[in-house]
């Protein structure tokens, strides 16, 4: 009766490993906000999207691409500066 007990280990639960950017423990997430479409410039060079940012605090986000057949989006997260 002795040696049962040293068969069966108490039970652990188990827990997910989050893996950070930097391999850090402590490193803080990204907090990310809401940005709007608020102006779309179409060039045949190039298409620019202006979002502005929910709070409005921090300049505002330029989207820029060189191909004719992009388009932008109406709402996008951005990171919040």
């Amino acid at each position: 009766m002795c040696c049962i007990n040293l068969l069966f280990a108490p039970a652990r639960m188990h827990t997910n490993t989050i893996i950070y950017p930097t391999g850090h423990k402590y490193e803080t997430k990204q907090k990310y906000e809401i940005c709007r479409l608020k102006k779309e410039i179409r060039r045949p060079t190039e298409i620019k999207c202006f979002y502005s940012r929910q709070d409005k605090n921090g300049a505002d986000l330029i989207v820029t691409n060189d191909q004719p057949t992009f388009s932008c989006l109406k709402e996008m997260n951005c990171k919040i500066e």
